[in-house]
């Protein structure tokens, strides 16, 4: 098994548990794994090709072919994204300054 099967598998085992089993009780983990390393060499050839740089191109087709979300977050993918407890929508941007503003007394002097 190449490089970039073996890190298929080693992220899918840690990070896609449920689905790396049951690909393993059909025997087919490591046939998964050496095909979606394939496909992602594939896609970084043709993106190379295409003028992107050589280590953009592998990162954008791993993430594309081998580096599969993890389950954990896989749960929220068909959910409207407003809809979504996201720590950052919890911070409040204050509005515009609404008071009254008093001018400085010493505005007031003639010079």
């Amino acid at each position: 098994m190449g490089r970039w099967a073996t890190e298929a598998k080693l992220h899918l085992l840690k990070y896609c548990p449920k689905m790396a089993k049951q690909l393993q009780d059909q025997g087919k983990l490591d046939d998964w794994a050496r095909k979606a390393a394939d496909r992602a060499g594939d896609e970084a050839g043709q993106s190379i090709e295409n003028g992107m740089f050589p280590l953009e191109a592998e990162s954008e087709a791993k993430k594309n072919h081998m580096l599969l979300p993890s389950e954990e977050d896989e749960s929220e993918l068909g959910v409207d994204p407003n809809r979504l407890t996201d720590s950052a929508s919890l911070i409040t941007i204050p509005g515009v300054n609404r008071t009254k503003k008093v001018p400085r007394k010493d505005a007031l002097r003639p010079s």
